[in-house]
């Protein structure tokens, strides 16, 4: 019995180490500190995917998904935190995907969502037939981590109301 109780508590040990050995992947500090704060929430999980370039600025890129009490959906967010510091780009590809027949349809539900919309934006790819949601959020020294991490419980929330409004168009 003693040893099993020992083998449970060194198993939570374990169990409890990983949520920072995620933040330890990350490059920046302040996604290691996004994904530490995030990761405090049940249902999320991260993957530091490296560190990316646009020609001019470096970002790091972080797939944050979550599945739980917030949404009634799976998501799967790309977060990308620039190298300093100013802004995180958030992004879900693949919000739906339609038949082309619906194209006209979905677009212009899509310019009425937008035109309501504050933040986030929704975008057509009439290369897959996919509708893809976007948001920038500005950040500062000062600000600590709490905007982006209030961007992406926002981001969620967005995406979970704009998927209701598109769903009879997805075909995914």
């Amino acid at each position: 019995m003693k040893k099993l109780l020992t083998f449970v508590l060194v198993f939570a040990l374990i169990l409890s180490l990983s949520i920072p050995a995620f933040a330890e992947e990350a490059q920046y500090a302040y996604t290691r500190d996004l994904i530490t704060e995030i990761m405090k929430t049940d249902g999320f999980t991260c993957t530091v995917d490296g560190i990316v370039s646009d020609g001019e600025d470096n970002y790091e890129s972080v797939t944050i998904n979550y599945s739980g009490d917030l949404s009634d959906y799976y998501s799967s967010i790309r977060v990308m935190i620039a190298e300093d510091e100013s802004e995180a780009q958030l992004c879900m590809y693949y919000l739906i995907s339609f038949d082309e027949k619906d194209l006209a349809e979905v677009v212009d539900f899509v310019n009425d969502i937008n035109a309501q919309s504050v933040g986030v934006k929704l975008f057509v790819d009439k290369s897959d037939n996919s509708v893809t949601a976007e948001m920038y959020q500005m950040l500062t020294e000062k600000s600590g981590v709490e905007p982006a991490e209030m961007a992406v419980y926002f981001f969620i929330g967005f995406t979970d109301a704009a998927y209701e409004m598109l769903q009879p168009y997805d075909v995914g």
